[in-house]
């Protein structure tokens, strides 16, 4: 085994190995809990972080298993240059939820199976990324599903937790089955599992790609949740404890746009896909104009910021039907983006539910005098999202719109950057709201542990610093565009 493919195994198994000995050695392990799942959950971000040169070398590492290979099934693992974006932000978004979720989650005789479970989502979401066959992604995709459902039902907060957590399961789990189908349908045409086949010159009729595309467009907008496929999201993100949240909104979501990526735009031609860019311009566009709405006229704080997952999806979206370089590189920079940005806000909202005990916003003012580091942080986020230049989501949103104006539907475009004054709109609500104003104390805050002060400090500068130094990153996605629709 080289030192590449130790790698990429790695990001697989030390968590798997972490999970069982949390779940199996529970009654010896006691008091290091914490640390076995801080340390491979570190190890696995190491083990990504050190793929970075690998590429650079020109080095994709491989891996394939035979499984059914009478049948052209196959067990592949591979690293290229779309995959790399995205195995970084589930890597860095699942150590800073398990950070965060050392001074949130309350011990109990059940922790190490809810720590065991955080990392295995995280290895559901891996495994989806590095899977090269077919068969294997749906395995890994269903795998981050049944994790995070168990996770929402066993230690949702609220009343009404198993029914998020079944109209979760049931909505996804319908989406997932449409992305069956269609690769059912790619597996029949080709004889085999292998996206290196699927890549090389499939040839399908024009109905056949159209019903192919379509379901792979709902199946995987079901997991971005855009409107009207977001019907799961804001139940889901309520009521998860707000690790799960985090990954929920900060990482699960982009697997649905690196399903478009990785298939669609990467099976089927530019001149196929044509006919797909304008609905997917304009279903972009209502799903931001809906979710910023409905983010306007929420009170429960975490919510709001559940709809503003599906009015940053329109963006995605958006940029992903303008099929154009600038369009779809905004896109792919607003996933990793709006992963750090999302998961900053979350963990600010949660910081002043732990301190307060309350969760609508009109029950909360005047708090930047008592949580000033919160308040600090939270401005970093509101002012991100709301697209303030020199922070991060500018960039994305920057090339989203000239992919925009490069295509022939330039009125979209202008509703896109109009539309994106509802996201101030709303960002600035929260902010206010919470931290300007008079306070009314109703008695003393609660303290807020380190590790839950720590990863919200850490992202808001990385924030900061990814506005500013945009250029490492565009440079990795400019290496993906190669591999999408003939390099656009």
């Amino acid at each position: 085994m080289n030192y590449e493919i130790g790698l990429v195994l790695s990001i697989l198994l030390i968590p798997i190995t972490a999970a069982l000995i949390l779940v199996l050695a529970r009654q010896v392990i006691g008091r290091y809990v914490d640390g076995i799942v801080m340390v491979s959950a570190g190890l696995a971000l190491l083990a990504v972080l050190s793929l970075l040169p690998v590429l650079s070398r020109g080095i994709e590492p491989r891996i394939a298993f035979e499984w059914l290979p009478q049948a052209g099934i196959h067990l592949i693992l591979h690293v290229d240059w779309l995959t790399f974006p995205f195995l970084l932000t589930e890597a860095l978004v699942t150590i800073f939820a398990v950070t965060y979720s050392l001074g949130y989650h309350h011990r109990d005789e059940r922790t190490p199976f809810f720590y065991a479970l955080i990392l295995i989502f995280g290895v559901g979401m891996a495994g989806t990324t590095l899977a090269d066959s077919i068969f294997l992604f749906y395995v890994f995709w269903e795998l981050m599903l049944i994790a995070s459902c168990v996770l929402i039902l066993t230690w949702g907060e609220g009343p009404n937790t198993g029914k998020v957590a079944l109209k979760y399961f049931l909505i996804t789990h319908l989406g997932s089955l449409l992305v069956l189908v269609a690769f059912i349908y790619l597996y029949d045409a080709v004889g085999s599992d292998s996206f290196v086949v699927l890549r090389s010159g499939l040839v399908l009729a024009p109905r056949a790609v159209r019903t192919i595309t379509t379901l792979f467009l709902i199946g995987f907008g079901v997991k971005m949740a855009v409107f009207p496929l977001h019907i799961w999201l804001p139940d889901a993100h309520s009521v998860a404890p707000m690790p799960v949240t985090i990954m929920l909104a900060a990482a699960m979501l982009s697997m649905g746009v690196y399903g478009i990526l990785r298939f669609p735009l990467s099976i089927f031609s530019l001149s196929r896909m044509a006919e797909f860019a304008f609905p997917l311009m304009l279903a972009g566009l209502i799903s931001q104009i809906y979710g910023a709405l409905m983010a306007m006229a929420e009170q429960d704080i975490k919510r709001i910021i559940a709809y503003s997952s599906v009015s940053q999806m329109g963006y995605i979206l958006f940029g992903l039907g303008t099929l154009t370089h600038e369009g779809v590189a905004g896109a792919t920079l607003h996933v990793i983006y709006h992963a750090v940005v999302k998961a900053l806000l979350f963990m600010c909202v949660g910081l002043v539910i732990r301190a307060t005990g309350k969760r609508r916003i009109s029950e909360l003012s005047g708090l930047m005098k008592k949580m000033p580091l919160a308040a600090a942080c939270c401005a970093v986020g509101v002012l991100a999202i709301s697209g303030v230049p020199m922070l991060a989501i500018f960039n994305s949103e920057w090339m989203i719109y000239s992919g925009g104006f490069h295509t022939l539907y330039t009125g979209l475009a202008i509703a896109m950057v109009l539309g994106s004054l509802l996201t101030v709109v709303y960002a600035l609500r929260l902010f206010t709201h919470i931290f300007l104003g008079d306070y009314s104390p109703d008695g003393e805050l609660n303290s807020i542990p380190l590790l839950m002060r720590l990863p919200t400090v850490v992202l808001a500068g990385l924030t900061l610093l990814a506005g500013l130094f945009p250029s490492p990153v565009f440079g990795w996605i400019e290496q993906e565009l190669a591999l999408i629709l003939g390099g656009l």
